[in-house]
């Protein structure tokens, strides 16, 4: 399809690491060049600063990361509850495989970010600021796009069950990957505008388009 510009994603190169046990209450920290695990229910990472590292197990519960810059990491198998990640700045960020309850990333900055395989309840990215992500194989309950400025993004074999695009701006976001047909709820139709789907996907969309419009759908024609 002419127009279509696919995200320019890469992961990261990582050199050799130092293995290192995270505290609970990691706040401020800057880390670089280690390969990170947390045995806690509950830590904190607030406003801190990771780099060239690899993330291979985070608490059971929650992991609180506010406004915290992840600069070419990699996340292993995550399994977690909840992950705080509101106002962060993700770059050059690969999470593959694993099961989050909720990843709150809302009013974050994601470039260059690469989601393989991973299962999450409620993907929050409401006013966040996307640019050049990939999502790849993966299952989510709600993805909340509210607001978010989304550009060079991609769903590539994905499911996702409930769709929030309210007041969605930006280009080239690709659907033409997502399962319209086990798609439940399309909030925000408006945001589909210079969205990416296939003819397929398009013949699905119109009941949903409809109720989203108020448009009634006579059974005969007169």
């Amino acid at each position: 399809m002419s127009g279509v510009e696919s995200p320019r994603v890469s992961p990261p190169q990582l050199p050799p690491l130092i293995g290192r046990e995270m505290s609970a209450d990691a706040d401020g920290a800057t880390i670089i060049e280690a390969r990170l695990s947390w045995h806690a229910d509950e830590a904190s990472a607030v406003a801190a600063a990771i780099g060239d590292s690899r993330l291979v197990r985070l608490p059971s519960e929650r992991l609180a990361t506010r406004r915290t810059r992840l600069t070419e990491v990699e996340v292993e198998d995550p399994v977690t509850v909840t992950w705080d990640a509101p106002r962060g700045d993700w770059r050059g960020v690969v999470v593959t495989g694993g099961s989050i309850g909720v990843l709150d990333a809302s009013g974050a900055r994601w470039n260059n970010v690469l989601l393989r395989g991973v299962r999450i309840g409620y993907l929050n990215l409401r006013q966040a600021i996307v640019s050049d992500v990939q999502l790849v194989g993966c299952r989510v309950g709600t993805l909340d796009l509210a607001g978010a400025d989304v550009t060079r993004a991609t769903l590539h074999d994905c499911l996702v069950e409930d769709l929030d695009l309210h007041n969605r701006k930006g280009e080239h976001l690709d659907l033409r990957g997502l399962d319209m047909v086990r798609l439940n709820r399309l909030d925000g139709a408006d945001g589909l505008a210079g969205t990416i789907v296939t003819d397929e996907q398009a013949h699905w969309l119109g009941p949903i388009l409809a109720r989203a419009l108020q448009i009634r759908i006579a059974e005969e024609d007169l």
